[in-house]
């Protein structure tokens, strides 16, 4: 089975054509099979990245990351970038008991180039992954092969994969455990009192979202990340008005011929605000 995990709209490039001698000659790599917790690193110009995964769980869950380790000055994308760019992907085709495979993101960042602005991570940053077992508390073997677009002044794509064999009988190390913690709890809350969306609408003559968002007490900013289905694209939300920590915004929306339908749970929202993120999906009429 195949668990490709990529972006919701329709991707356009940004200087990838310009990279890809160089990613061909640093970034695809053959896997290395391991039998720890960890994969070996795999390297490339801008950085470099791994998987670490513990023991299955009794009810057959495994919980693991993609660690990516930027070097400074580099970049990489959200699982959603916006204007441009590349999100990361992830197959797991190949692999032994293991029967479905989930990426999640932490809260991005919103990162101003000389082409465009897209949302992604400037520092080091870990996506965890949450895999199901069809056996569960057996053995299984990660097979694993991961794209990224790693970015500079110019973006490589970055391809390489690797191979991790976990087993309740060989635990992961107190390093590997706390890695993975953090990395989940890294990410966004669900919505709860103060901090949820209060009101949205979605106006498809006048092509705008529009969000009213509950803050957090005492917020003094807030950003906005919205995300659709394929061919769905929601420009940088504006800032509209801020008071009784009720913050509102407008998107505008450019839908593509070919677009896929819109769903009820079809557009995502992610709030950054005091320190905080949380992401939840639309509920419109």
């Amino acid at each position: 089975m195949i668990y490709r995990l990529n972006r919701l709209g329709a991707p356009s490039a940004l200087s990838i054509a310009t990279g890809l001698a160089t990613a061909i000659t640093l970034g695809c790599i053959a896997p290395a099979q391991t039998f720890a917790a960890s994969s070996a690193w795999s390297e490339t110009e801008g950085g470099r990245i791994r998987i670490t995964a513990l023991e299955p769980s009794e009810d057959g869950t495994i919980r693991a990351v993609l660690d990516v380790e930027l070097l400074p000055g580099w970049k990489t994308y959200w699982r959603d970038p916006g204007e441009a760019g590349v999100p990361p992907s992830l197959e797991f085709e190949g692999s032994t008991n293991i029967k479905d495979a989930v990426i999640h993101f932490p809260a991005p960042e919103r990162i101003k180039d000389d082409y465009s602005v897209w949302a992604g991570y400037t520092y080091p940053v870990a996506f965890p992954i949450t895999l199901s077992q069809d056996n569960a508390g057996a053995a299984s073997t990660l097979e694993a092969s991961v794209f990224l677009g790693l970015c500079q002044s110019i973006c490589i794509p970055f391809q390489t994969s690797f191979s991790v064999t976990v087993d309740s009988k060989t635990p992961a190390n107190a390093f590997e455990k706390r890695l993975v913690h953090k990395a989940f709890m890294a990410l966004p809350e669900q919505p709860g009192k103060g901090f949820d969306v209060v009101s949205a609408k979605l106006d498809i003559d006048d092509a705008q979202l529009t969000l009213s968002i509950a803050l957090p007490d005492g917020a003094k900013e807030a950003e906005l990340f919205v995300t659709g289905p394929a061919g769905w694209y929601f420009e940088t939300p504006r800032l509209v008005s801020q008071a009784n920590n009720i913050a509102t915004f407008h998107s505008a929306i450019d839908v593509s011929e070919g677009a896929s339908p819109l769903s009820v749970d079809g557009i995502r929202v992610l709030i950054k605000s005091s320190g905080r993120s949380m992401e939840t999906a639309l509920s419109l009429p």
